[in-house]
């Protein structure tokens, strides 16, 4: 019978201990379908590189030159490999025993679902929010002005609910940490937009899935395990910035410059007034950090 190829796409820029445990879960693994592994190095200093081709031979490897971001660098293994599914995974991710399996019978029970994400937690087990709604009307309100703490829980663009990760349903966006996709979506929207380097690329890329008919899902039955900033030396501050920078172009790219400029009026009040909050609550290093989201923006 014919088997199924899914291809795992890795871009890693300096996380080489971090990338040797992914690699690991994925190849102490038996699969009932053919895998192959790709990963693209994006210019890192620390001997990724050596450790993949000493330890990891039969990883498909693509050296950049650069540092190419995140989008930019799954595009050059969605442009290059053949498949009938990606599934896109952090290098700081720990491949549960059976995930692919069962990601693809998912996919089969599920058939609008193009994308479809899974339940994610931390290496300390606690849940870690990597889905949402699409950040438009209250869904932006309650997650720029941190309305959850008004007892306002959703919409919202990052869900933390528990429930929210417990059953199959329809969502807004999945997270790029671990993202399995179906070829046809690529075949019809394309792939990851560049412009984005890192952060809300996978926003983006889910809403234009959607807008072609495709369905975003949240499959309960796989959990990974993930090490938030795993390759950052300042997570939040790039967290923060590069979410905000990514919404400011996402809404200047769908509805243009006047929106952006009032999503960025938004985002600067609302980041303002969390400055004074933190301060008022004695959190300075959070009140700092924000104080130098807004500096970069």
């Amino acid at each position: 019978e014919n088997k199924m190829l899914v291809v795992i796409s890795i871009v890693s820029f300096n996380t080489k201990k971090l990338l040797e445990n992914c690699l690991q879960s994925i190849f102490d693994q038996k699969f009932k379908e053919k895998i192959e592994v790709w990963v693209v190095d994006n210019a890192s200093k620390d001997g990724s590189v050596d450790m993949i081709k000493k330890n990891f031979p039969h990883v498909k490897l693509i050296k950049s030159e650069k540092n190419l971001g995140f989008g930019a660098g799954h595009n050059l293994v969605f442009k290059k490999a053949k498949a009938d599914f990606f599934l896109v995974l952090n290098s700081d991710t720990v491949l549960e025993d059976g995930a692919i399996d069962k990601m693809l019978i998912f996919m089969k029970d599920n058939p609008s679902c193009g994308i479809a994400g899974c339940k994610m937690k931390g290496f300390d087990g606690n849940l870690q929010p990597n889905g949402g709604d699409l950040p438009f009307g209250m869904a932006l309100l309650v997650w720029l002005f941190n309305l959850e703490t008004f007892g306002i829980k959703k919409p919202t663009f990052h869900r933390s609910e528990t429930e929210y990760y417990n059953n199959t349903h329809e969502v807004g966006w999945v997270s790029g940490s671990f993202m399995f996709i179906g070829k046809e979506v690529l075949n019809k929207i394309g792939f990851f937009n560049e412009k984005y380097f890192m952060y809300f690329e996978d926003v983006e890329f889910c809403q234009r899935a959607k807008e072609e008919g495709f369905s975003v899902m949240i499959n309960p039955h796989v959990e990974t395990a993930h090490l938030s900033g795993g390759s950052l030396d300042k997570p939040q501050l790039r967290q923060w910035t590069g979410e905000y920078k990514g919404l400011i172009q996402f809404y200047r790219d769908k509805f243009g410059i006047l929106a952006a400029l009032l999503v960025k009026f938004l985002v600067i009040i609302s980041t303002v007034l969390r400055i004074f909050a933190l301060f008022c609550l004695g959190q300075k290093e959070r009140a700092k950090t924000y104080a130098q989201v807004i500096a970069t923006l």
